[in-house]
């Protein structure tokens, strides 16, 4: 693996970061030292089951003290045709620990407010023999998603408009079994007895079946993580101040406190009707004798993960990607998982390493999502460039640049770059040089900030470096181009919802398309009928990481120009610390509600929905990644703003090649007193004078979806539109370091997968490249393949694409997963993933074709890349060119090699052609199959 390769690889939690000279045993997937467990393991019943997600999927990994707590992949939950660098979500277990009810998404999801309300995937997994069902509706990503009861029945939750729907889940027979619509917003929803209970506003409550809330008990605040006990019972919290109550209410409504901490400090976990109150402190926060039947203390971390019973409890838990830029590792191959762990009741600690199955059981589509209709390929008589059912491209896009056109692919840029154009961007100084075809494209010679010029702040002063830094790292993990790229390799843009698709590989919907574009994410002007940018600026900010991120900068730089001329300014508006872009990150991710023209009494401002107050996100959350890289893995827990400071505050992360150690990814602001002491509290936006928010008022709106909270409105529209002032910026804030001065040159990066540029065939080989001469490979203004190309192609590579009939029109899914990369011989080949032939809009046929006629004995070879080749099952048709046709099926995984593999030698008599169809009958959306060049060599003597 090269130095490039190896910055790009995170490292494990901290159970699997055994330094080579530390002589304590390594991690392995069990407790090897079974004296550590307490009497009796060997017949327990406890379970512990976690999660952890990367490119591959959501792993759902149990352990059960009776294998000393051996782990094992459950399932692997993810979406074909789904493009994301990590997969988030969480897990509730059901009272018999049988099974567990799982909430799943791309991780992108979080950055828009749809997708996390209402765009993650349900499903029920069978903990003993790992079968998947998927469930037919899309939820909410939100933490208290699912919530489990002290049975086998379930609560999933979603927002609908003003409301809350309420869908209550079988799992013994893993299916919807009751939907509610609950007037107002409610969270924390779980099963208890026949009914559900829920947090709204400043009561804990009941919905019954009809729908009809009553409450349990009046709390003083906003309640959440509720937790049913075995006896008729349910725990909750409720922040008090900078405490948090721990309260037990019954069924009949009698409500006691049990005992209080700091906030963040205490915790209630618990399933199968037992109750653990987690923390530090607890014991001492919540007495032996005050505790119910069922209920324990634990002398653990407050956000531990805790097993059944509690005889474990997870200190750790993750893979080291989720902060490290998520680019994908190799294909179907998932990242080992670092557990940390602690037996509660004795000074035992242990440490895990899992290895989780990419490949195990939940990969099919989720029923939530359309599949379409499946029909024939459609192979029309035309053949013309602008024929969605040949064209690689999507001349039917609604989006403005579009995927899969060999001269407008992207250059991954190393985090070194996208640092530098960051720091060079805010100073204005953005002013190098891209010549005429960089990276391959038709573009002329052009400047980034020549293209999108930076704009002045008005008031003064210029966007901080980790600003902006912190917003790329939220919108895209750095990544100008598809995860599928390493850095210094070109493929097509990373892109938000081109398809329009919601996640669904076998539906086109161009009416829903989101047209983000690149390293931030730039959506504003790209759509196809947007004339706010030329031709030239939407192909550079496509290509070029750079102009993509002077565009993205644009844009912030708008939005806090938009607010500061009404006003809206933090802790007096002076742009060089990082807490007062709060703001204007706030309306950069889901824009500002302008004032109504006509009405001055409606509400306008800030939308709720990243209002740290909602009850979306949980009280006692302390500031993003200020408790470890581990909350990486669940950035749903914290509003858009929040996220970006804590990249601002941290980096990400990347692995140093020369060491081994994990560094941070780019340079970080510099704070006095450390970054969460500059953190605003959870209420900071929350006044009823201003946005008709009331924290002492906790509210649920009846028949709604969303969470209770102390927005007053049924329309949830507290929106927040005043200056305001929570810190002494001089004393507490954050400020800009900057790493790379006007004048640095852009940092050098070398491809991990270089291309084959000279042919290694005989000198009469008759060569069919992927594509036309005419494409030029370059990696940015560099001809890698410059004096070493020693070829031409002779013929064409022309494709078909799956269709479907969706909405009285033609659309083409197989394009979904259909990608490109710039690797393999010459440069640039074609990917997707086999799928069995039933699945017709999914398959794609390549046909290789000779500009001439090939007489006599020839062998045919072709070329597979070094990576994202790896199917078994690669069935070429080989047409001897009068109609006979033979078939060839080979591996196409070559071990990490570009290499030139033989389909065997034939008697050909006029034009041949060749074609290979990702159709398979071992396909299941997973194995990639490839398309780059093949040759026919004329064999002596025949």
């Amino acid at each position: 693996m090269s130095v490039a390769a190896l910055a790009l690889v995170a490292p494990l939690a901290s159970a699997a970061l055994t330094n080579p000279s530390d002589p304590a045993p390594a991690p392995t997937d069990r407790v090897t030292d079974t004296s550590q467990l307490p009497s009796g393991w060997q017949k327990s019943g406890d379970r512990i089951v976690t999660y952890d997600g990367d490119a591959t999927g959501l792993h759902v990994l149990v352990a059960d003290a009776a294998d000393a707590y051996r782990w094992h992949t459950a399932a692997t939950l993810s979406e074909p045709g789904v493009d994301t660098d990590q997969w988030i979500g969480q897990t509730c277990v059901t009272g018999s620990g049988d099974r567990a009810v799982v909430v799943y998404a791309p991780r992108q999801a979080v950055n828009d407010q749809q997708g996390f309300q209402q765009g993650a995937f349900a499903a029920v997994v069978d903990l003993a023999d790992g079968r998947v069902t998927k469930l037919p509706e899309l939820v909410s990503l939100a933490y208290f998603n699912p919530g489990c009861g002290d049975g086998e029945r379930a609560v999933l939750t979603r927002p609908q408009g003003d409301d809350t729907e309420l869908l209550t889940v079988d799992t013994a027979r893993a299916k919807l079994v009751r939907q509610q619509t609950v007037a107002g917003q409610l969270t924390s929803a779980v099963p208890f007895g026949n009914e559900i209970a829920a947090a709204q506003g400043d009561s804990v409550v009941s919905v019954d079946a009809k729908g009809d809330t009553s409450t349990l008990a009046k709390t003083g605040g906003t309640p959440f993580r509720l937790v049913p006990d075995a006896h008729r019972g349910l725990a909750y919290q409720v922040p008090d101040g900078k405490k948090v109550q721990v309260h037990r209410v019954t069924s009949a409504g009698s409500d006691r406190l049990l005992g209080s901490g700091a906030l963040g400090a205490l915790a209630v976990r618990g399933n199968g009707g037992r109750v653990f109150v987690t923390g530090r402190d607890a014991e001492d926060a919540v007495k032996a004798e005050e505790l119910p039947k069922s209920w324990r203390t634990l002398d653990v971390p407050a956000s531990a993960e805790v097993s059944t019973t509690g005889s474990l409890a997870l200190t750790s838990v993750g893979n080291g990607t989720e902060a490290a830029g998520g680019r994908k590792t190799a294909a179907g191959v998932a990242q080992p998982v670092g557990i940390d762990a602690v037996l509660p009741g004795s000074d035992s600690s242990v440490g895990f390493k899992v290895v989780p199955k990419a490949a195990a059981q939940g990969a099919e589509q989720s029923p939530a999502l359309s599949d379409g209709v499946h029909t024939d390929s459609v192979r029309t008589k035309s053949t013309a460039d602008d024929d969605p059912a040949t064209s690689t491209t999507d001349p039917d896009r609604a989006c403005a640049v579009t995927r899969n056109d060999p001269k407008l692919q992207s250059l991954q840029p190393s985090t070194a770059q996208a640092e530098w154009a960051t720091d060079l961007a805010v100073q204005g100084k953005l002013d190098v040089r891209r010549r005429s075809g960089w990276n391959g494209s038709e573009l002329p010679s052009y400047t980034p900030q020549g293209l999108f010029p930076s704009t002045p702040l008005e008031g003064g002063g210029r966007v901080p470096a980790q600003i902006m830094l912190g917003v790329l790292s939220q919108e895209s993990n750095l990544l100008q181009a598809s995860s599928r790229a390493a850095a210094g390799e070109s493929s097509n843009f990373i892109q938000g919802g081109y398809y329009g698709n919601a996640g669904s590989v076998h539906t086109v919907n161009w009416a829903a398309a989101d047209c983000g574009y690149g390293i931030a994410q730039v959506t504003s002007g790209m759509a196809k009928a947007d004339t706010t940018y030329t031709a030239e600026q939407q192909q550079a900010l496509t290509v070029d990481y750079a102009a993509n991120i002077a565009a993205g900068l644009q844009i912030l730089q708008d939005k806090w120009n938009q607010l500061y001329d009404r006003g809206l300014l933090v802790n007096g508006g002076d742009p060089k610390y990082l807490e007062n872009w709060w703001l204007a990150l706030w309306a950069y991710n889901s824009g500002l509600n302008l004032p109504s023209s006509t009405d001055a009494s409606a509400p306008w401002g800030l939308g709720w929905f990243n209002n740290p107050a909602n009850g979306l996100y949980p009280a006692d959350r302390t500031m993003f990644l200020s408790s470890g890289y581990g909350d990486a893995r669940t950035p749903n827990l914290w509003t858009y703003p929040e996220r970006v400071l804590g990249w601002a505050a941290y980096s990400q992360q990347k692995t140093d090649p020369a060491t081994g150690a994990a560094v941070r990814a780019f340079t970080v602001g510099a704070w006095p007193s450390g970054a969460p002491a500059a953190e605003p509290a959870h209420d900071t936006f929350c006044k009823p004078t201003v946005n008709d928010c009331d924290i002492t008022k906790p509210r649920k709106v009846a028949g709604s979806s969303q969470p209770q909270g102390p927005c007053q409105r049924d329309d949830f529209k507290c929106w927040w539109h005043q200056p305001v002032s929570w810190t002494d910026c001089t004393a507490t804030c954050g400020t800009e370091v900057l790493k790379y001065a006007e004048g640095d040159p852009e940092p050098k990066v070398a491809a991990p997968h270089p291309a084959a540029c000279t042919s290694t065939l005989p000198a009469n080989a008759l060569i069919v490249d992927d594509v036309p001469n005419t494409v030029k490979f370059r990696v940015g203004s560099a001809n890698p393949c410059a004096g070493l190309r020693n070829w031409r192609s002779r013929g064409t590579l022309t494709f078909t694409f799956g269709s479907a009939q969706q909405n009285g029109a033609t659309v083409h899914p197989s394009k979904i997963d259909f990608h490109q990369l710039g690797a393999g011989f010459g440069g640039h080949f074609w990917l997707t993933h086999t799928r069995v032939p039933s699945y017709t809009d999914s398959v794609v046929t390549g046909t290789w074709t000779p500009d001439r006629k090939v007489v006599g004995s020839a062998e045919v070879l072709v070329h597979l890349p070094d990576h994202e080749a790896n199917t078994p099952s690669a069935t070429y048709r080989i047409d001897l060119g009068d109609g006979t046709v033979v078939e060839k099926t080979i591996s196409q995984n070559t071990g990490g090699k570009n290499a030139w593999v033989s389909l065997g030698s034939y008697d050909f008599t006029g034009t041949p052609s060749v074609s290979l169809s990702s159709a398979t009958a071992d396909g299941t959306g997973d194995a990639s199959i490839a398309w780059d060049a093949l040759a026919f060599v004329p064999v002596r003597g025949k």
